[in-house]
């Protein structure tokens, strides 16, 4: 039986310490992204010293170092400050600028009033001067002792700045961290929280994060009533880490989750942040997810980002990032369907251009797009459509581009159900039966008026009556599941009915084409055997009503109902009338022309 692990007092001071760092307002978002690893074998961190920075952002650690946790957090704080400053590089003499560097980060924490400096460090006082300025003194007049000894007692006589040299690996392919812009991110956040505390704010509510990001999102709410309500709702993430381990290259939004990732190694500044942020968040209004259907996720994507940015560019919200982004000047105006059908032409082309994630990855995540719109997707279209409404009552009307309004509009209207559909498509090919007044046989004569013969009601001829027939294409394939048969089945014998249909031609198709024959709508109702249930083509099911058409046993021009689940051959041939009852979130592999029912719960 294994013993238990004894507690560490070094380690668990040294992790303290490190947590007080990442918990303050100016040095926390560096602290963040610094990767602190003890050096047990001593190959980096010196036996002698306390700990060794790379400009790549990694600390090695002295293990078995005892040091109170404020004072850990004082010695990585200065760390820190050599990152954010610039000022982990090489310059020659490498130990005086390893010292101007340590006396600039140290003044630097002192005003932060970040931990305190072990009582073993006796500093001298040093003139106020910059970095630059101090090197230039002690190379000229020397530096003073006191001071070497510091550098010493830190960098354990080995040099404190390590692996200058080093290159990133390429197959990890990490964009290197804007360290500057971090720490000025972080002094702006500190001012920010002292205003708000001297302004009368709440401790809590001063420390919330005032980053680029959430900066952009103020500015949004503030200024763009169109997607401020969105804006509001969405987590905004800026760790580096998982930017990296999800390959976000700039950003990425997953609407299930309500969190919009924005990766701070991009470089973006204000106005920058603000197009992507609304890039994003226009994703998530639009219902991309979900509207996808079965296309290719990259070229739905990318089709998607063509249409977003054109609009974003004619609002004139933010800037375009200086890194690019998707647009042509000749797909302005189009719609995200017409230009995905665009991109289909030339797929291989098209997969090598990138979203805002990278290159071939759309930057819409979370589960599988193309289900059934969500919850979320739907509080994203009220929100959306509520601020256009406040965008046009600000009289801002006018100001939004026509596809945009357009599509806004349609998603805010409720879709109609499917079933509804069907029946108004059953409706336009079987008009209701009138009955005819006939004066062959007349029927009464009325005692006021016994001079004036009464016309009967008659029944439609009965050729009018037997060519009520339609065509139905069952794909019977493996693929097809019960449910889906027996609700398109029985949807189909209901209306046919309704609409005093006398008979369906039913043809099941796997691998070849059956035929049922002429069946009763009612009987579609029963029990019914179905042949199949291996492969799925089509084309032989239209060439035999075809067959039936030229022998006169069928109408010539239909019309067909085809149901299936969208996998059958990519190509039909077809003069006849038809439309598609097909299972939702799925797709035909092809441009159809007829319409489309989409069967849902």
């Amino acid at each position: 039986m294994s013993k238990d692990k004894k507690p560490d007092p070094a380690a668990a001071a040294r992790q303290a310490g490190i947590a007080l760092v990442q918990a303050h307002p100016v040095l926390g978002a560096i602290a963040k992204q610094v990767q602190f690893r003890p050096d047990p074998t001593h190959q980096i961190a010196p036996a002698k010293g306390w700990l060794a920075l790379s400009p790549g952002g990694t600390v090695w650690l002295h293990p078995k170092r005892r040091a109170q946790p404020e004072e850990w957090a004082r010695v990585v704080g200065i760390m820190l400050s050599c990152l954010g400053l610039g000022l982990v590089r090489r310059r020659e003499p490498a130990d005086l600028w390893e010292v101007a560097a340590l006396v600039s980060a140290s003044r630097f924490c002192a005003e932060l009033k970040l931990g305190e400096l072990p009582e073993e460090w006796r500093l001298p006082e040093c003139v106020d001067a910059s970095v630059e300025t101090l090197l230039q003194r002690f190379c000229t007049e020397g530096c003073p002792a006191p001071l070497l000894a510091w550098h010493a007692d830190i960098a354990g006589g080995a040099s404190l700045f390590a692996a200058l040299d080093e290159k990133p690996v390429a197959w990890r392919r990490q964009t290197p961290v804007p360290w500057q812009e971090l720490l000025a991110d972080g002094i702006a956040r500190g001012v920010g929280r002292a205003l708000a505390i001297a302004g009368g704010a709440p401790a809590s509510q001063a420390a919330q994060p005032h980053s680029r990001e959430h900066r952009a999102r103020r500015r949004m709410m503030d200024r763009y009533p169109l997607l401020g309500a969105l804006a509001a709702s969405f987590d905004l993430e800026n760790d580096i880490r998982i930017c990296q381990q999800y390959d976000i290259r700039v950003a990425a939004i997953d609407v299930g989750a309500r969190r919009i990732w924005i990766n701070p190694a991009a470089g973006l500044n204000d106005d920058e942040t603000l197009f992507v942020l609304a890039h994003e968040l226009l994703h998530a209004g639009l219902n991309h997810a979900s509207r996808r259907r079965g296309r290719d996720p990259v070229l739905w994507n990318v089709a998607c980002d063509f249409a977003i940015n054109s609009w974003l560019l004619e609002m004139q919200v933010g800037s375009p990032p200086a890194i690019g982004m998707l647009y042509d000047a000749d797909l302005a105006g189009q719609s995200a369907d017409e230009i995905y059908d665009g991109l289909a032409r030339d797929i291989r082309r098209a997969r090598k251009l990138a979203t805002l994630r990278g290159t071939g990855q759309p930057d819409l995540l979370g589960e599988d797009s193309g289900a059934p719109f969500t919850d979320a997707e739907e509080y994203c279209r009220r929100a959306l459509a509520q601020g256009m409404d406040r965008w046009e009552h600000d009289g801002r009307r006018g100001t939004v581009p026509a596809g945009l309004l357009e599509e806004i509009r349609s998603l805010a209207q409720p879709p109609i159900p499917w079933d509804a559909r069907l029946a108004h498509w059953f409706d336009e090919r079987f008009p209701p039966l009138e009955m005819r007044r006939s004066y062959a046989r007349p029927s009464r004569r009325q005692g006021a008026t016994p001079d004036i013969p009464r016309p009967m009601l008659c029944k439609p001829p009965e050729e009018e009556r037997k060519s009520r027939v339609f065509g139905v294409l069952l794909d019977t394939s493996g693929s097809m599941e019960p449910a889906m048969l027996g609700k398109a089945l029985g949807a189909i014998a209901s209306y046919a009915m309704a609409r005093d249909v006398i008979a369906v031609r039913l043809v099941c198709c796997d691998a070849m084409a059956y035929d049922c024959g002429w069946v009763e709508p009612e009987n579609l109702l029963d029990r019914f055997t179905l042949r199949g249930r291996g492969g799925t083509v089509l084309q032989p099911g239209f060439d035999h009503l075809r067959d039936l058409a030229r022998k006169g046993e069928m109408p010539a021009h239909g019309p067909v109902l085809v149901v299936t689940d969208g996998w059958c051959e990519d190509k039909l041939e077809t003069s006849m009338d038809h439309a598609y009852l097909l299972a939702d979130a799925r797709r035909l592999p092809f441009s159809p022309r007829g319409e489309v029912f989409y069967i849902t719960e």
